[in-house]
């Protein structure tokens, strides 16, 4: 009788250390921070030029990104996150495609909550987002946009202090635009793969 209590207790014991393990891994609270590398399409929210055709968002930009997330509940994350990515290549329509277009400054303030799904940790998210079209490399000639955004991600946890994810976002962002329509309102989205380190 004795033995079966402590092969009980024992096995008691041991759930309890799985089970404290397993939260552990589901542990997503803290901040955290790391880089991005992100492919971007879509139409451009600021333009120079109104055409039909648009300015194209065309380019691939590395990013930093920083935020803080707390756990809820055992299956529900929340999440505040300030990205950032650098200059993004913007090709111009037909008539001026030999001009150098960038859009600067791109920044994101996101809101999040997620679940944990073993070691990862699925999410969505929305916020807002701003940045600059630098129409000729100069300060003379910048366009500011605003507006949106929304998406969805995944961070998979390879230590307890180290992730990697996949993370699309769309931002719906108004700028200004010449001609008989002053302010546009366009999307343009991003696909990035993210590392980042808790701290």
């Amino acid at each position: 009788m004795i033995e079966k209590n402590v092969s009980t207790c024992l096995v008691s014991v041991a759930a309890l250390v799985a089970g404290s393990d397993a939260v552990a891994a589901q542990d997503w609270s803290g901040l955290y921070g790391g880089l991005s590398y992100g492919s971007n399409s879509g139409t451009s929210p600021a333009q120079p030029y109104d055409y039909d055709e648009g300015y194209q968002m065309d380019g691939k930009a590395l990013g930093l990104f920083a935020g803080y997330r707390w756990n809820a509940s055992d299956r529900i994350v929340m999440g505040v996150e300030l990205a950032m990515q650098g200059s993004i290549d913007v090709s111009a329509p037909a008539a001026y495609s030999t001009d150098d277009y960038s859009f600067e400054n791109m920044t994101d303030v996101k809101l999040s909550l997620g679940t944990p799904v073993g070691k990862a940790l699925v999410y969505g998210f929305a916020g807002m987002s701003s940045g600059t079209l630098d129409a000729y490399g100069t300060d003379e000639y910048m366009y500011n946009a605003s507006g949106v955004n929304y998406g969805v991600g995944v961070d998979y946890m390879v230590t307890d202090h180290m992730t990697v994810g996949l993370e699309y976002i769309t931002r719906n962002m108004t700028g200004y635009v010449s001609g008989g329509n002053p302010e546009s309102q366009s999307n343009f989205n991003t696909i990035s793969l993210r590392t980042s380190f808790k701290f």
